[in-house]
């Protein structure tokens, strides 16, 4: 009778280092408070509602006008050009947008943030406004690619820096434009939860 094999074959290198980090990252987070871990996740969550008001709550412009505005980051001049607008109707559209986000999400930020009245609503709503723009966007470069992942996630350089395993100086020197090396690249591959080739192609191919 023949003794059955164990295992078929030992992970490779790889998959072993990738295990490896994934486990340091593990407890990386471990050592993040609560309250620091509820900070930042309360804007992303908070983001993914108003992208879903934008699409149900807004107007047609209303609708227009604010993803220009927050998800390719145009000014209202440039909106108006665009749009072949007077830049005052442009302007006035995104903030009736606004103000009805603000109306829809009201009861979402009091809950979040444990409040009877909520003085911070506009400041909270655009926050989030920012974050699901910075996550829709189009990145052409590892570089910007690597930072939006990063404000997707409304986390600070510091914040992402500890937790991929570098400092925050080059981190800072990578999301400008400086290639990662090949540990790095892992690294942030997996602490981001994306594929190594992803960041190397910026994310989103730019279209021309």
């Amino acid at each position: 009778m023949h003794k059955e094999k164990e295992w078929e074959a030992p992970p490779a290198p790889d998959e072993a280092a990738m295990a490896q980090l994934s486990y340091q990252q593990w407890e990386r987070a471990e050592a993040e408070s609560m309250a620091e871990y509820v900070s930042r996740r309360r804007t992303v969550d908070l983001a993914a509602l108003t992208r879903q008001a934008i699409d149900e709550e807004l107007t047609p412009l209303e609708r227009t006008v604010i993803r220009l505005r927050y998800d390719e980051g145009l000014q209202p001049i440039e909106i108006a050009a665009r749009l072949q607008m007077h830049k005052g109707n442009v302007t006035h559209a995104l903030q009736r947008g606004e103000e009805r986000l603000r109306q829809s999400l009201k009861y979402v930020v009091r809950y979040q943030y444990n409040l009877r009245h909520t003085p911070f609503l506009p400041l909270a709503v655009r926050r989030a406004l920012v974050v699901s723009g910075v996550r829709r966007a189009k990145v052409c470069t590892p570089g910007a690619y690597l930072r939006a992942l990063r404000r997707g996630e409304n986390m600070t350089l510091q914040n992402a820096a500890d937790g991929v395993g570098i400092v925050p100086q080059r981190l800072r020197a990578i999301e400008q434009g400086l290639p990662p090396d090949a540990d790095e690249l892992l690294r942030l591959s997996t602490f981001y939860g994306v594929s190594a080739d992803s960041i190397l192609k910026g994310g989103t191919s730019c279209r021309h």
